[in-house]
């Protein structure tokens, strides 16, 4: 049997498995900022680096690389735009980074950028940083890059013993279970997948209590207050005064509360697009993560597929896109574990969404289990309410590989380097090293 979760918050998020059955290093991340690095490696392998070794290019678009720190990807893009006198969505990204870290991002903007712009902008902000522009004649899109190179340091380690033996398993068995990891649902307020299935459920009121109301231990004391003052009197417009500014979902149901009282759907609209997606995100992602936490606890792998799984095929070895997909049956399974043991398929779970269709045998035995029990049918994927927030749903790797695995051990820590494909999470990886207890305290 797998080893269960250590932390009540895994269990909470689905995590409950882990793939590596070794003790944990224990230990802390992102103790400084610079102890966790992230570097974006475009679709074409460049890796995104201040370093400027790029060709200079030609086209309609201008390429830089963005460095961020303790600010998300969103926050950072939307200082970009507003510099240059552009729309958010005129700012292309290929994908969003780390906010507690040192991050390095493509992004595109159109038209031609100066270096005395760029000198001005890097002057007048602190926490983005734009380098090294280059000439395309097309514009980022999400989704358009190859995977991100990692370097993490884990600091305090209590058992570096541990460490090594939990080395030689991963190489023995090539992969961990690729869980959505906690930066998709927040450490210190767990809530956003709640929210989704609540959004899904149309129990709209409760939602936004869920959002507005509910309090953390782990939260700022002003947040706490404004959440209790809240909960007290029932004044969004007064409450709207201690809302910290950072809290923008929050203060913009607020608002719309302060003026529409008792229209939840209302309030629930008035969040940002990529809020309202990031709701319902949270809520696949974590279900997601209690398939394959049903998958591992019925003893299925999460490497190679059963009679009922999806493959996707790629067109070169171990890389690029997934170009097709398969179902798996008696007849080819022996012949798919072939092509994954060679890098050309890879075993995928769904990301449920209102055009998933369920799969057979004891795979589609699994997914029906656990919809039930959540109370969810994959047509609710479609928000007649708040449309915007619908999801088709999606594929997802079951496994998360690393690529290129370093480690350097000094004193009680060490240092870890490597590549991931796009959409896995290095906190993924961490987690099956460290076994964190307190993930929010540890610095997952």
């Amino acid at each position: 049997m797998a080893r269960r979760a250590d932390s009540q918050l895994d269990r909470l998020l689905g995590l409950e498995y882990y793939g590596l059955d070794g003790a944990g290093t224990g230990g802390k991340l992102r103790s400084s900022l610079d102890d966790f690095i992230v570097r974006e490696i475009s679709i074409d392998g460049e890796v995104a680096s201040p370093e400027c070794k790029y060709a200079e290019g030609a086209g309609e678009f201008t390429w830089l690389v963005l460095e961020k720190r303790k600010i998300d990807t969103v926050s950072a893009a939307r200082a970009v735009a507003r510099f240059f006198g552009l729309k958010l969505r005129d700012v292309g990204i290929a994908g969003l980074k780390d906010t507690s870290a040192v991050t390095y991002q493509f992004i595109s903007i159109p038209g031609e950028v100066k270096m005395e712009s760029i000198e001005e902008f890097n002057l007048s902000h602190k926490r983005v940083k734009l380098h090294c522009p280059f000439r395309r004649p097309f514009a980022l899109k999400p989704g358009m890059l190859y995977g991100n190179f990692f370097n993490v340091k884990v600091r305090g380690a209590e058992c570096l013993e541990c460490l090594e033996a939990l080395l030689r398993e991963l190489k023995e068995k090539k992969a961990v279970p690729n869980y959505y990891g906690y930066q998709r649902f927040g450490t210190v307020r767990p809530v956003t997948h709640v929210v989704g299935r609540m959004i899904l459920l149309g129990e709209f009121k409760e939602a936004v209590e869920e959002l507005i109301y509910k309090v953390f231990p782990g939260e700022s004391q002003v947040s706490r207050r404004a959440r209790l003052f809240l909960s007290e009197s029932g004044d969004p417009l007064k409450a709207l005064e201690l809302f910290p500014k950072s809290l923008k979902s929050e203060r913009a149901v607020l608002r719309h509360l302060a003026r529409h009282p008792g229209d939840y759907v209302g309030a629930l609209r008035a969040v940002s697009p990529y809020v309202k997606k990031l709701f319902i995100g949270a809520y696949q992602a974590y279900l997601f993560n209690k398939l394959l936490s049903k998958r591992i606890e019925r003893g299925l792998s999460y490497y190679y597929p059963v009679p009922g799984d999806t493959v996707g095929i790629f067109r070169e070895k171990r890389g690029g896109e997934v170009t097709g997909v398969l179902k798996v049956n008696d007849a080819n399974v022996e012949k798919v574990k072939r092509w994954i043991d060679e890098g050309f398929a890879v075993l995928l779970l769904p990301v449920f969404g209102y055009n998933s269709n369920l799969s057979h045998g004891v795979v589609g035995e699994i997914e029906r289990e656990l919809l039930r029990e959540e109370g969810i049918d994959v047509s609710m994927f479609r928000v007649k309410q708040i449309p915007e927030a619908s999801s088709a749903g999606t594929y997802r790797y079951a496994s998360l590989v690393p690529h290129a695995l370093n480690v350097r051990v000094f004193g009680n820590d060490y240092e870890l380097t490597f590549v991931l494909n796009k959409g896995a999470y290095a906190t993924t990886l961490l987690r099956e090293l460290v076994k964190p207890v307190e993930p929010a305290r540890q610095g997952f």
